[in-house]
């Protein structure tokens, strides 16, 4: 639980926007499902996570582990995308519905490295939807989805910021 807490924290935390800021919806395709961190109530039902256990085999790695800014800097980040994605990651397109983007997060400890959760932006009839997964695969249930959306609104293209680009993305096993 600790972990999913420190995650949500650096999720919402590492992005300093100002008090009051607008929230990252202007376009049609720039709208956000408000969903993701609070306290996970052990009577509610376990919402699973949009993304398989086995993603690496079925997702391309497309950047190099690299400091995973604006969250904090606290953590590295490794980006994974679905085909959809893949699609048009190199491009200047929007991303299409269906885009599923998977930011690996690896915390940095006095104990060494260790899996953080997942950073997931999932696209759905035109706007993004904000995931936090805790590093048992657990959603961590929140209600600050649009703190997400607000840093990613100034991302130079459709909510997507470009991390160090992978030397040979892997393929996708789901071909």
């Amino acid at each position: 639980m600790r972990v999913a807490s420190e995650l949500a924290l650096l999720a919402v935390g590492g992005c300093r926007t100002e008090p009051g800021a607008a929230v990252g919806v202007s376009s049609p395709r720039a709208g956000v499902e408000v969903t993701g961190p609070r306290a996970v109530d052990a009577s509610a039902p376990v919402v699973p996570s949009p993304v398989a256990a086995d993603f690496r085999a079925h997702m391309a790695r497309v950047s190099e582990r690299s400091v995973s800014r604006g969250h904090a800097e606290r953590f590295d980040g490794v980006v994974w995308t679905n085909d959809v994605a893949r699609a048009v990651w190199d491009g200047s397109a929007d991303m299409p519905d269906g885009a599923l983007l998977v930011e690996e997060t690896i915390e940095h400890t006095v104990k060494g490295d260790r899996a953080a959760g997942l950073l997931v932006m999932e696209k759905r009839a035109a706007a993004w939807r904000f995931v936090v997964v805790d590093a048992g695969g657990h959603v961590v249930e929140w209600n600050r989805a649009e703190v997400c959306a607000a840093c990613h609104k100034d991302a130079p293209r459709d909510f997507v910021f470009h991390l160090a680009t992978a030397a040979a993305p892997t393929a996708s096993a789901s071909k």
